[in-house]
């Protein structure tokens, strides 16, 4: 809801839902699905120059401030599991494209460049760039995908089987109660992973606005608040990295989970399927597992 000052004009405007830019045919932009594109567009560019210009032996000033939260996380996932190579990659892609939408948020225009609407009277700006992060659709389609991907090893790694007696639990006399219990833990995953990504980025969001219009109404009298919104930008700068890394790491531990908890006793290392990185990476992969 905008916030009003005592003339009725809107003094900030913030929109829990997308805010529709322009109609092509029968799809309809909003101002989430630019800011999600320009991420990636932004994640194809960094992509390109690192494979272009980049060098493995000495590494420019860019490129190692692009592989430094890339480094960062790699070395957590590889200590996960023995086959941490198979989902490195997803983990990664969470990780880029949920802090690269997040710091968009912080570009100058984001939020305030836009196109003028009326709503029940009042002149509105509807931003033409928002964080894809500050609308639930893109965190519940990433949530969605986290879930999905963690139910797929679980199954992959142990069988249907395997996943369906964990979900049953011990004893088998209890699995009419255990059972849905446990899949509505797991279902309960996928609220948890969108609510709390959108949550806190939108309520960066507006912080941010109301910071912004607060100053600005204030700086004629008070010239050092011009000020004050620097220390909340370099907040949501920390906080951004935070909420992306928190996903990806979330991520990981689930999918580690599916893959660990439900091992027999007895059974051969992994069903039979081998991977390279459990030779080259004994220590953290004996970490993972115990």
């Amino acid at each position: 809801m905008p916030e009003e000052e005592a003339g009725g004009e809107s003094l900030i405007h913030v929109a829990i839902s997308a805010e529709e830019v322009f109609q092509i045919g029968p799809l309809v932009v909003t101002n989430s699905m630019i800011g999600a594109l320009l991420a990636s567009a932004i994640l194809l560019l960094a992509t390109w120059y690192i494979s272009r210009r980049g060098s493995a032996l000495i590494p420019g000033r860019l490129q190692g401030v692009i592989e430094l939260p890339i480094e960062l996380l790699a070395g957590i996932i590889s200590a996960s599991t023995s086959r941490w190579r198979s989902y490195a990659a997803l983990i990664l892609c969470f990780f880029l494209m949920i802090l690269v939408a997040n710091w968009i948020g912080l570009l100058p225009g984001v939020g305030t460049v836009g196109i003028n609407h009326v709503e029940e009277g009042h002149e509105v700006l509807v931003p033409i760039v928002r964080p894809a992060s500050a609308d639930l659709n893109f965190t519940l389609g990433l949530a969605i995908i986290s879930v999905v991907m963690f139910i797929y090893w679980g199954i992959r790694a142990h069988g249907v089987g395997g996943y369906l007696r964990e979900l049953m639990g011990e004893p088998l006399y209890l699995a009419p109660l255990i059972f849905p219990i446990n899949v509505i833990s797991e279902l309960s995953r996928l609220i948890s992973l969108s609510m709390r990504l959108f949550g806190n980025v939108f309520a960066g969001e507006v912080l941010l606005a109301t910071m912004l219009a607060l100053t600005t109404f204030a700086a004629f009298v008070y010239p050092l608040a011009l000020f004050i919104p620097g220390l909340f930008v370099g907040l949501e700068i920390l906080f951004g990295f935070v909420q992306a890394l928190v996903f990806a790491l979330l991520s990981l531990t689930y999918i580690s989970t599916a893959i660990a908890e439900h091992h027999e006793p007895g059974d051969a290392s992994d069903h039979g399927e081998t991977d390279t990185a459990h030779s080259s990476h004994p220590p953290a992969a004996e970490a993972a597992t115990t």
